[in-house]
């Protein structure tokens, strides 16, 4: 659908593009339209029907995602497989259940800044089970939870919120 959409705006622009050359077909020289007088442009054909604004898909909000190299939560511009490709701004995960990377658990973040977690309370499932394998750094879904700590991870997931 957004490929054919995007198809349908080149198609269009490319037709006003060349609609707007101007000139006739024995000159070999081509004016732009400022060039030309303004009799002419108002009398030059216009693409067929009312002009519609554009609209696109949607795009999901991006995850936000532990940086495993610095330690805090960071929006995921671009997830895959489990993990993250391009990070962007600090965040907390909107369910506010972060990894504590001290007891190695998910635990309700209490009072977050900048992407890291500085008041912790008790623990927690983050939303879709989405947590981080520590033997391969991958978010995974977890089958098994217990105390806020997977017992058995299954294949790769996105996070939530």
């Amino acid at each position: 659908m957004l490929v054919s959409v995007q198809r349908a705006a080149l198609l269009s622009s490319l037709a006003i593009a060349l609609a707007s050359c101007g000139g006739s077909g024995a000159s070999s020289a081509r004016t732009t339209p400022a060039a030309r007088p303004a009799q002419e442009r108002a009398a030059a054909p216009r693409a067929p029907g009312p002009a519609r604004p554009m609209t696109f898909a949607p795009c999901e909000s991006a995850p936000c995602m532990l940086h495993a190299g610095r330690g805090r939560y960071h929006q995921c511009l671009h997830v895959g497989a489990g993990q993250c490709f391009h990070y962007g701004a600090p965040c907390a995960p909107s369910d506010s259940c972060m990894l504590d990377r001290a007891s190695a658990q998910y635990r309700k973040c209490q009072r977050a800044r900048g992407g890291e977690c500085v008041q912790f309370g008790p623990a927690c499932e983050p939303g879709g089970r989405c947590m981080i394998d520590p033997r391969d750094g991958l978010h995974r879904t977890c089958e098994q939870v217990a105390d806020g700590k997977c017992q058995r991870y299954g294949g790769p997931c996105s996070p939530r919120g």
